[in-house]
């Protein structure tokens, strides 16, 4: 049997020509795609470290919560200042420029007095922070 003839005299298999094009087209779409793609991918970790740090100020700020739950519950003389100098000065994450005493002012017929203290606390890491009062 002879074999058959076809139309095409050359068809063994791609040329030269037609891979190196093919793999220009392709270098080109792989250089579109990681220039579109090339932020989102790199930044997708900033999300999880905002959160990270989020974690880590919370669950600071819930040890110094639980300390001051202890210590009014106690039973004996709660001295805010000793609290502050025992468990929020002490603390790594604490914000020296927002953390501190509040004196309010209340209003008594009209006239203005000042109150007892309020200990405002801030916890910061990086761009997150976690703020809350404490009473005498």
């Amino acid at each position: 049997m002879k074999p058959k003839k076809t139309n095409h005299p050359h068809n063994d298999g791609f040329t030269l020509i037609e891979v190196i094009v093919t793999l220009v087209i392709a270098a080109i779409m792989g250089t579109m795609l990681v220039t579109l793609m090339g932020k989102n991918l790199t930044g997708s970790a900033v999300p999880v470290g905002l959160v990270g740090d989020q974690y880590k100020i919370v669950q600071e700020m819930e040890r110094i919560t639980s300390r001051y739950r202890e210590e009014i519950q106690n039973g004996t003389t709660f001295n805010i200042t000793t609290f502050k100098t025992t468990y929020v000065d002490t603390n790594s994450y604490r914000d020296l420029a927002n953390t501190g005493f509040i004196t309010p002012l209340t209003s008594t017929a009209g006239t203005y007095t000042t109150s007892s203290s309020i200990l405002r606390v801030t916890l910061r890491s990086g761009d997150q922070f976690v703020q809350t009062f404490f009473t005498q």
